[in-house]
Order: structure tokens, then C-alpha cells, then sequence
């Protein structure tokens, strides 16, 4: 199986296109894949306790690894206490690693 890393930039309040990534990361989760989705920009939106995004908060019931930037989050002025469950708090050199390691990456 593959390793796959999303790099979501896009807000889902905002983009539709977003629910279909989310889904497509599970559904490659669910396929015996490893994934993990870094929130960065508008991205880091959904990561909030009081954000409520059906397909977001499906990643983060499930093994999906969630990684939020924390200059992306600094800018929004979101604070790590603020985050829901099963969030971490990364950087972008989390990307720069999974492309080193040659891992799939999908960026949107």
C-alpha cells in the first residue's frame, strides 16, 4: 500500500471541493493506505472545536493523521487549545519530509 499526504489549503465553509477530498482521503484510508491531511492557509478552518464539517470530522474519528500549520493557525489567530481532538500541530516541513520519503501528495 502507499503513503499518501493531502495538503489542504482550502476552507470547506467556503469550497465544496473540499467534502470530496476529505472523502477521497478516507476512502484511500479505508483501502489500506496510510494517510495524512497538513491544514495550512484557510485550511486550518475546520480544525476549530466549535467548526462543524461532517466529512472533517469524519477524518478525525478514524486512524487519518490530521497535522494543522502552526504559522496557519498563528495568523488566524486560532489557538492550540482551541483545536478539536486528534489534532496535531505541525509545520510545513512535515510536506518537505513526505516528499523526501516519496510518499504520494495531493495538494488543494
Amino acid at each position: 500500500m502507499s503513503n499518501y499526504l493531502f495538503i489542504q489549503s482550502q476552507d470547506p465553509f467556503t469550497e465544496t471541493s473540499t467534502s470530496n477530498q476529505y472523502r477521497l482521503a478516507q476512502d484511500l484510508l479505508l483501502a489500506g493506505n496510510t494517510v495524512t491531511v497538513l491544514l495550512v492557509q484557510n485550511g486550518v478552518m475546520p480544525a476549530r472545536q466549535k467548526a462543524i464539517s461532517k466529512e472533517f470530522d469524519a477524518l478525525l474519528n478514524s486512524t487519518v493523521v490530521v497535522i494543522a500549520d502552526k504559522f496557519s493557525l498563528q495568523q488566524r489567530e486560532i489557538s492550540n487549545n482551541e483545536l478539536k481532538n486528534n489534532i496535531y500541530v505541525g509545520t510545513l516541513e512535515h510536506a518537505i519530509d513526505a516528499l523526501l520519503a516519496g510518499h504520494k501528495v495531493i495538494w488543494n
